[in-house]
């Protein structure tokens, strides 16, 4: 509604971050909501053997950092910017004024909490199901709809999309050479990923 919104946006902050600047790390303290202005976030989370897992990706309108307007706890993953990027940002101490202003705040967190939960959910169940094939073309669908593009650069390296899909990078790049193969993907001659839906939707 407007009027949370213009309640909202007077206490906004807007900070600006270049590529591969660190937003927040592991044990920063977690008290601020972010909201993606312009540009494309990676969270992420580095396992006991030092090996870095792609969480998701917040792109332009997501928003992160829900739970630390509740509990004010410490992050536990970290967020880097993939490209230049501009964040809007809310304290918790200014968001708690404002629930008590205008309480239906409160409920869209809340929504927006339990959209983010199901959208992991989601994206672990594909990881345990499926081929690797498979969930190596549904991301390439997601992100085109995410760009509104049928053609588009890969938001993130090879190696780091083999692990964002649970596998290797040997076994991502064989997967890779079989969708050229049956022409569902293909390259542009500046590195983009052509999606060939027609081939999708009648393989």
């Amino acid at each position: 509604p407007q009027d949370e919104l213009n309640m909202i946006s007077k206490q906004i902050n807007y900070i600006e971050y270049a590529p591969g600047e660190t937003i927040f790390d592991v044990e920063d303290d977690s008290d601020r909501l972010l909201l993606v202005h312009q540009g494309k976030l990676k969270i992420s989370q580095t396992s006991s053997n030092g090996k870095e897992q792609t969480l998701y990706f917040l792109n332009e309108g997501d928003i992160d950092g829900e739970e630390s307007l509740i509990i004010g706890s410490r992050h536990a993953v970290t967020c880097v910017a993939v490209i230049k990027s501009r964040i809007c940002e809310i304290r918790r101490s200014d968001f708690m004024t404002l629930t008590k202003r205008q309480p239906t705040i409160g409920l869209s967190l809340a929504i927006s909490i339990a959209e983010k939960m199901q959208k992991l959910q989601t994206q672990q169940a594909n990881l345990l199901t499926g081929s690797v094939e498979d969930r190596l073309l549904k991301f390439l669908k997601d992100t085109a709809e995410e760009t509104d593009s049928l053609s588009f650069e890969l938001p993130m390296s090879k190696k780091e999309l083999a692990a964002y899909l649970g596998t290797i990078p040997a076994t991502l790049s064989r997967n890779f050479t079989k969708l050229e193969e049956k022409r569902i993907i293909s390259s542009s001659s500046k590195g983009k990923i052509v999606l060939n839906i027609t081939k999708i939707d009648n393989p």
